[in-house]
C-alpha cells in the first residue's frame, strides 16, 4: 500500500520531524519507506491519494473499559462510588452476549475516531479481544479482577485468562483493579505471575481522595508507598489515574519506572476533586500516557477530546500557559503511549515500525487554515476524531472516506 503525496507527514520521531508532500510504503504490516517520488517507483502499489491529509500515527488509548460503552450515559452526574455501585449492579444483569455487543460498539468507536490501539481492563476478560480481532484493532487486554464480582485467588489469574490463541495485534496483561478491589494476597500473586511471564500490569491507583484516605487508614500507607512495601511496582505496573499522590509517591513512581495514564475527562466528570501532577511527573522523567477511561465514565472514546482536555486542565491548574504544550500531549496519545504499553513498533510513522497509521481530512473546516508550524496545535486544539478519514492497522485498511467498516 503506498500513502501518496501526503500533505502533511506527522512522523512522532525522534525529531517530531513534519513532512510535506511525501509518500509512505507499506509492506505487509510494516512501514517499508518514507519519502519522496515512491509513487514512481512503485506505480503498481495500491495507494491512498493523500494529498487533502494529515497522516500521522493512530492513537494510543492507554486505559479503557470497552466491555462499558453500551453504558454511555446510563449514570451521570454522580460521584465515583456512587456511580460505581450503580454500574456494578447494571453489569450484574448483563450475559455474555450483551457484553460482547457492548465492546464491539466500542472498539467501532475508537476505530471511527482515530484510535489504532487500546489498553482495555474488564471482565470477562475475552470480550475485548473478540471484539478486537474481528474488528482489525491493536489491543492490549487486562481481563480485569475485582472483588466486588467475584472473591479471588491466585488461581483466578489463570481461569480469567482467555484460552483462545489470537491474532499479533492482540497481546495480554493483567488487570488487578486497584488496591481496594484486590486484596494484598491476590497483588502479590498477581505480581509473581506477571514476573513469570513477562506481562504488564495495569491497575487503578490514587483516583479520589476517599481511596488514599481508607488507605492510609487500613495499611498505615499511602497507595503507591503501599504498593511498594509489597514489592509491587516496577517498570512493567502501569497505574491509570493518579491523582491523589504526594511528591514522595512520585519520586518511588520514578525510581520504579512505573508508567502512568491521565484520564483527565473521567476524573473530571466524576468530580474527582484533584489534577494529576503532570508537570512534576515529567519533572522526574515519568512516562504518562493518555487514556479515556470508559464510555460510562466520560461518554466519549474520541482520544483528540481527551488531548484537548488535558491541555487545557493543566493549563489552568498551573495558572501557566506553557504547561502541556500541544506537543507534548501529543506525544502522550503516540509514542508515550506506545512507551506505556511496552509496544516498541508503533507510536512513530518510520521505516520499520509496524503500520498503524491514520489520516485526517484537510478539507474540514476546523483544520484550516493550513500551515506546516500549526498541525500539531490544530491535532490537539482544534480537530475531533470525526476528521479522521483513513485508518490503517497493521497494515490494513479499515476505514476510508469516513465510512466505517470496508470489510
Amino acid at each position: 500500500m503506498l500513502l501518496r503525496n501526503c500533505r502533511y507527514l506527522v512522523t512522532q520521531n525522534a525529531a517530531r520531524d513534519i513532512l510535506e508532500r511525501v509518500d509512505v510504503l507499506i509492506e505487509d504490516n510494516c512501514i517499508k519507506e518514507v519519502g519522496k517520488g515512491l509513487a514512481r517507483r512503485f506505480p503498481k502499489e495500491e495507494s491512498v491519494d493523500c494529498s487533502e491529509r494529515i497522516v500521522m500515527p493512530g492513537l494510543i488509548n492507554a486505559h479503557t473499559h470497552l466491555g462499558m460503552s453500551g453504558m454511555r450515559g446510563f449514570s451521570d452526574d454522580k460521584e465515583l462510588a456512587a456511580w460505581l455501585a450503580e454500574i456494578i449492579e447494571a453489569e450484574h444483569a448483563r450475559d455474555h452476549k450483551q457484553i460482547l455487543a457492548e465492546a464491539t460498539l466500542g472498539v467501532k468507536e475508537c476505530i471511527r475516531l482515530g484510535t489504532t490501539c487500546c489498553c482495555d481492563m474488564y471482565s470477562p476478560g475475552d470480550v475485548a479481544a473478540e471484539a478486537a480481532a474481528k474488528s482489525g484493532m491493536r489491543l492490549v487486554n487486562c481481563p480485569a479482577f475485582f472483588t466486588a464480582h467475584h472473591a479471588l485467588s491466585a488461581n483466578d489469574i489463570v481461569k480469567h485468562l482467555p484460552v483462545k490463541r489470537y491474532p499479533s495485534i492482540i497481546s495480554m496483561a493483567l488487570g488487578p483493579h486497584s488496591i481496594y478491589g484486590t486484596d494484598e494476597g491476590f497483588l502479590k500473586a498477581t505480581r509473581a505471575f506477571a514476573t513469570e511471564h513477562k506481562m504488564i500490569i495495569h491497575i487503578h491507583v490514587a483516583e479520589t481522595r476517599k481511596e488514599r484516605v481508607e488507605c492510609k487508614e487500613r495499611t498505615g500507607l499511602l497507595p503507591v508507598e503501599y504498593l511498594d512495601s509489597i514489592g509491587f511496582l516496577g517498570p512493567d505496573v502501569l497505574i491509570a489515574h493518579a491523582v491523589w499522590l504526594t511528591k514522595g509517591e512520585l519520586d518511588i513512581l520514578a525510581a520504579r519506572g512505573v508508567k502512568v495514564v491521565h484520564c483527565p475527562q473521567s476524573n473530571m466528570k466524576l468530580a474527582g476533586g484533584g489534577v494529576m501532577p503532570l508537570a512534576e511527573m515529567h519533572e522526574r522523567g515519568i512516562v504518562v500516557a493518555l487514556g479515556t477511561d470508559s464510555a460510562a465514565s466520560n461518554n466519549s472514546l474520541d482520544m483528540f477530546r481527551e488531548m484537548h482536555t488535558a491541555a487545557l486542565l493543566h493549563k489552568h491548574h498551573y495558572w501557566d500557559a506553557t504547561a502541556a504544550p500541544a506537543q507534548t500531549v501529543l506525544d502522550m496519545a503516540t509514542r508515550d503511549g506506545a512507551r506505556a504499553l511496552g509496544l516498541s513498533d508503533v507510536g512513530s510513522i518510520e521505516p520499520g515500525k509496524l503500520a498503524d497509521v491514520i489520516l485526517l481530512d484537510t478539507t474540514d473546516i476546523n483544520l484550516q487554515p493550513l500551515a506546516k508550524e500549526r498541525i500539531v496545535s490544530h491535532l490537539v486544539y482544534s480537530a475531533s476524531g470525526l476528521n479522521v478519514s483513513e485508518v490503517i492497522v497493521d497494515g490494513k485498511l479499515l476505514i476510508r472516506d469516513k465510512k466505517f467498516p470496508i470489510r
